[in-house]
């Protein structure tokens, strides 16, 4: 049985660069995605970890 080795992961910027591609605004100091935005204009990734990171509503 041979193990297979993990992959390093690739460390995530500590810079907003990605969420300056990412049509947002700021809702009490945190960023959102900005729902009135043109969807073709938004990058899919960027804005999904932006809304994973920062949710426009808590539950």
């Amino acid at each position: 049985m041979t193990n297979n080795p993990i992959p390093p992961l690739v460390p995530r910027p500590d810079d907003d660069a990605e969420v300056d591609s990412v049509p947002h605004r700021e809702v009490d100091g945190e960023p959102v995605l900005d729902t009135d935005a043109d969807a073709d204009q938004v990058d899919g990734v960027a804005a999904d970890r932006l809304a994973a990171e920062h949710p426009a509503e808590e539950d």
